[in-house]
């Protein structure tokens, strides 16, 4: 198959749609035509390839460059229901998505670096991974990653610099609520993948229940318990065990409405994970908790416990490397809207807007007032 065959299924694949459905987008091009071309039996004209390019969202390159990276196993949740379609559509953005990021950490010569929490194995090459068999192995997992990390026991501001300052490549992507979240390895790098549309609150407990995924090892453990484990892991990172009984206490019998707001403002963790994180340490009993998760069932968007105003919207590290090419004169605008995967209109905009704030030019010695 061509680089051009390959490349338009990839592209067709992140939108969601059958070949009927491009063929309908486009109009002017028949779907058994659109078939010749992913099969590599014939590539198009000069005015069907800009009409391809304009329906699909991507630049003319994409379509002409070479696939490097290989996905390998990816896991989704199992009681996520998402289609084959939309399973598919998230892959591909992932591959899409690592390809670029490889590309700029390439064009600045930037060698990758994952600081494993646990160490690295020398044998394999491959970061170490903390052996869990019981909820007890995570909350100690979470103390080593604590200090390994420097974490320290204020609240984490943002989830998603934070790992990505550690290595962890960060990736949102636009889907259905059906999908929370997934980690893989590809070609090496740690890659954490988040749903754009969910709370801030949902994403950052989402990431670290991924990072879970990275780090620790349940072998011979049922995927129910391991999805719990995870929970569990996310939790105790977003609410230590000290903090939560500085919080709230040893043993209580009713935790206020204030509270949860408080600590859910301040933290970053929803009310309903703080409850299951009070429910885990005993703190309160397994009834009240059940209560509580019966009161809740009709307000899982936790309507009136306020919201968490810290974490990034997006992350960032992927952005600042490409307008670091920019600065460095390594690629040209054109280029850099070609590797963040936006129109070069969007991101002239974005480009400019920033260029405002440059200080390139300013006089390099500072004037004297009188």
């Amino acid at each position: 198959m061509t680089a051009f065959a390959e490349n338009l299924r990839a592209a067709r694949t992140m939108k969601g749609w059958s070949l009927q459905e491009l063929a309908d987008q486009i109009g002017s091009v028949s779907r058994q035509a659109l078939h010749k071309y992913e099969q590599g039996l014939m590539e198009p004209e000069g005015e069907i390839l800009s009409l391809l390019t304009k329906v699909l969202g991507v630049e003319p390159g994409y379509f002409f460059r070479s696939k490097r990276v290989s996905l390998g196993q990816v896991d989704f949740r199992k009681k996520v229901k998402l289609s084959a379609k939309e399973a598919a559509s998230i892959k591909e953005h992932i591959r899409d998505y690592v390809e670029r990021y490889l590309e700029v950490e390439e064009l600045l010569r930037i060698s990758h670096h994952f600081q494993a929490p646990f160490g690295w194995c020398s044998q394999t090459n491959s970061p170490k991974r903390w052996p869990v068999t019981t909820a007890d192995d995570v909350e100690q997992a979470v103390v080593h990653i604590q200090e390994a990390w420097e974490l320290g026991m204020n609240p984490i501001t943002s989830i998603i610099d934070t790992l990505e300052d550690k290595g962890v490549c960060v990736f949102s992507v636009p889907t259905s609520s059906a999908f929370n979240g997934l980690a893989t390895f590809p070609n090496g790098l740690p890659v954490v993948v988040l749903n754009e549309h969910d709370t801030p609150e949902r994403r950052r407990f989402t990431a670290l229940h991924e990072l879970g995924h990275l780090v620790l090892s349940f072998e011979g453990l049922e995927p129910k318990l391991i999805e719990t484990f995870c929970h569990r892991f996310a939790s105790a990172l977003l609410l230590p065990r000290k903090v939560t009984t500085w919080k709230f206490g040893a043993t209580r019998t009713r935790i206020s409405h204030y509270e949860l707001k408080a600590v859910k403002e301040q933290y970053g963790i929803s009310v309903q994970a703080i409850m299951r994180r009070l429910s885990d340490l005993e703190i309160i009993t397994a009834g009240h908790y059940k209560y509580f998760c019966i009161r809740m069932a009709k307000n899982k968007l936790e309507t009136g416990y306020g919201s968490y105003a810290g974490e990034a919207a997006r992350p960032q590290r992927f952005r600042q490397l490409v307008h670091r090419l920019i600065a460095e004169d390594v690629v040209s605008v054109s280029k850099a809207a070609a590797l963040v995967g936006t129109s070069l209109s969007a991101f002239r905009n974005e480009y400019l807007s920033i260029e405002e704030c440059d200080t390139t030019n300013l006089p390099s010695k500072t004037p004297s007032y009188s």
